[in-house]
């Protein structure tokens, strides 16, 4: 028969203090001010240059290693590819029952270059990429299918914007 001392559903105790991460150097809590780092040399009384990640003293040779760093706030670098914005994409081919037909295109970056996410503009799946057939070379088309077995074509139409036959 086994005797239980302890209730299991308490909270546990931690075998090793835990203190409160800080969120960088310079950073000492909410209720306390952030360190000022010092301008002046202690020593020689100089003005005290920054050097990569501390700032030193050019006379005397005095360091201060507790020298914490200006955070750079990070530039937007988003760019339109990465913004998950979907293009709706006319159709430029001949037949002139198509002509009110469009289909939705995502851009995807894929490594170093740029794919296009293609719907099908018949039943609405996702199509992939497939091969070209080898001729019209000069024209820069690519060619896709869905599972159902539609196949488009995204071409420029000669306006500088794409579209699909």
């Amino acid at each position: 028969m086994v005797i239980q001392t302890a209730n299991p559903f308490a909270p546990a105790i931690p075998r090793v203090p835990v203190t409160p991460r800080r969120l960088h150097p310079g950073y000492t809590g909410p209720e306390k001010t952030p360190k000022v780092n010092k301008v002046y040399c202690p020593k020689c009384t100089a003005r005290l240059t920054v050097n990569y990640d501390e700032s030193e003293c050019l006379n005397c040779g005095y360091v201060d290693h507790q020298y914490i760093g200006l955070v750079k706030k990070s530039k937007n670098t988003h760019s339109v590819i990465g913004t998950g914005t979907r293009f709706i994409i006319r159709y430029i081919g001949d037949f002139e029952t198509l002509h009110d037909t469009v289909t939705h295109v995502k851009v995807y970056r894929v490594r170093n270059r740029v794919t296009y996410g293609v719907r099908c503009p018949f039943c609405g799946d996702s199509m992939n990429q497939s091969s070209l057939s080898g001729r019209k070379k000069e024209i820069r088309e690519e060619r896709y299918k869905c599972v159902s077995g539609h196949r488009i074509s995204l071409a420029p139409n000669g306006k500088g914007d794409i579209g699909w036959r």
